[in-house]
C-alpha cells in the first residue's frame, strides 16, 4: 500500500520497497521524532517555526500569523 501510493506520488516504488524493508534512515528519522517531541510537537497538523517553535493542532489564521511574527522579531532582534 505504502508503496502505491509512493508511486502515485511520482516515487520510485522499487526504492521505495527497498527502503521500508530496511533500517535505512532509521537514526534520522528517531532523531527527528525526540526533536519533534521536544519543541511540543504533541499532534496534527503542527507547524515548525524556524526550526525550534511549534503550533500544534488546528489553529486559526490569526495564531500562526502571530506565532510567525513572534519568531520572525525575534530572529530580527538577535
Amino acid at each position: 500500500m505504502l508503496t502505491g501510493a509512493a508511486e502515485a506520488a511520482g516515487m520510485d516504488g522499487a526504492v521505495v520497497a527497498r527502503l521500508l524493508a530496511s533500517d535505512a534512515d532509521l537514526a534520522e528519522t528517531e532523531a527527528e521524532v525526540v526533536h519533534a517531541q521536544a519543541i511540543g510537537v504533541t499532534g496534527v497538523p503542527c507547524f515548525i517555526l524556524d526550526g525550534k517553535y511549534a503550533v500544534s493542532g488546528a489553529q486559526p489564521a490569526e495564531v500562526l500569523e502571530g506565532a510567525i511574527r513572534q519568531v520572525a522579531s525575534e530572529r530580527q532582534s538577535t
